[in-house]
């Protein structure tokens, strides 16, 4: 296997400053359209929502 994304999010609180589920939630994997049976890594779309990050939270691409 090959490690294809990794993205970190990043708090300033030891707690945390946002839901874990709120964050992986702006990561979104998708076949690509007219891909019926996927074989390669280019047969899907990866998508980052980046926009409106929660207060005190970063996101830091360390692959993809």
């Amino acid at each position: 296997m090959a490690c294809r994304g990794l993205y970190v999010f990043s708090h300033q609180s030891s707690l945390g400053n946002a839901p874990a589920h709120s964050l992986i939630e702006r990561i979104a994997i998708q076949r690509k359209d007219g891909v019926k049976v996927p074989r390669h890594f280019s047969d899907y779309h990866v998508e980052v929502d980046e926009s409106d990050l929660p207060s005190k939270v970063t996101l830091t691409r360390l692959v993809g």
